[in-house]
């Protein structure tokens, strides 16, 4: 059992009720990439081939639904980050990963010459980066878990 599927279990355990968007394969992760111009880190590409995204309802994290990595809907990183794109002026080269209510705006930071991107805080009233929130998705990920489970 790799680390998501550990994290995920763990989080369909406990008493927050779960949604998950359905594994994604890598012709769609590729085609994503493509859309985004942005090589997605590995970490990121793992949690797509296990679950696609999702997690506590109200508080998913963006993915790919139904493995289609062209749907523009909320709650997919593709329809988040173009959203956030047009509205807040969000710079090419964050992705969108975690977007709740027009207030809160997580991002993968590609800016960066690591393997692993971080998660930034995107403040949409300012339309700047003002924070880093974790090195890479797997840590910002494990914190999710652990916040909706302790």
């Amino acid at each position: 059992m790799n680390k998501y599927s550990e994290l995920i279990k763990q989080l369909d355990l406990s008493e927050h009720e779960t949604f998950w968007q359905g594994s994604a394969d890598l012709k769609e992760i590729a085609l994503l990439e493509q859309l985004l111009s942005i090589k997605l880190p590995s970490s990121l590409v793992n949690f797509l081939k296990e679950c696609g995204g999702g997690g506590t309802i109200d508080s998913e994290v963006s993915g790919i639904e139904d493995n289609n990595a062209t749907l523009k809907l909320g709650g997919t990183i593709l329809g988040d980050t173009l959203d956030c794109r047009e509205t807040f002026e969000l710079p090419p080269h964050l992705i969108v990963i975690f977007y709740k209510e027009n207030e809160i705006c997580w991002c993968l930071d590609s800016s960066t010459q690591k393997k692993e991107y971080p998660l930034v805080n995107y403040n949409l009233f300012k339309k700047q980066v003002d924070g880093v929130i974790a090195d890479s998705f797997l840590t910002f990920f494990c914190e999710y878990v652990e916040l909706r489970t302790s």
